[in-house]
């Protein structure tokens, strides 16, 4: 974290070798984010090179963030729903009214001892009984290991929100009656979760 925000600042000194730092190193992370908002490549691409783009541009008024990740995370989200709002793909996209997928990333992270098509079941159903806001906030919270704070500023929630939105989620899974009825899935559930802690 250390090294992000040293780079950030030596980009906003004017840097070209810091800039190029902080493209090369969050692009990957950016893709896969904007990715979970669309499956339009190109848009996500697009927004990735608007928004370093415009960082570039606008360097001498950019003031230091307090995360520079959560930052990140936060401009490319709004360029991207901007831009679904603003599409006629998606016309009736409102902020909080957007797809968020969740599957891929869980997938690849804990295929392990069982087959992969049981475990894209299990995730899929979990994953079916959340909101959008729900597989968002597990995902920063669980996959990427962002913190509260860092959560409560990208989804811009308060910390209790924030709290009680993943209260909600593990809630909503461990009380599904779909989940309930089976013994196996119920255990991988456990396990799954368990893994997190």
């Amino acid at each position: 974290m250390e090294e992000l925000l040293k780079k950030w600042e030596e980009f906003l000194a004017g840097d070209e070798e810091a800039f190029a730092w902080l493209y090369k190193n969050h692009t990957g992370l950016l893709y896969e984010y904007g990715m979970r908002f669309t499956a339009d490549d190109d848009l996500v691409k697009d927004c990735i090179h608007d928004l370093f783009l415009t960082l570039y541009k606008n360097k001498g008024s950019i003031t230091k963030p307090r995360d520079v990740k959560a930052y990140l995370l936060v401009s490319l989200k709004n360029r991207l729903l901007n831009a679904m709002k603003h599409s006629s793909f998606s016309d009736s996209v409102e902020d909080r009214d957007y797809v968020f997928n969740l599957v891929d990333s869980v997938e690849d992270e804990y295929i392990e001892s069982e087959t992969k098509e049981d475990i894209r079941r299990m995730v899929e159903l979990v994953l079916s009984k959340l909101s959008p806001r729900q597989k968002e906030i597990i995902y920063y919270r669980y996959i990427q290991e962002l913190s509260m704070t860092e959560i409560c500023e990208i989804m811009n929630l308060s910390y209790q929100s924030a709290q009680n939105l993943i209260q909600k989620a593990f809630h909503k899974i461990s009380t599904d009656e779909d989940i309930i009825k089976s013994k196996k899935l119920r255990a991988q559930i456990i396990i799954l979760f368990l893994s997190f802690f």
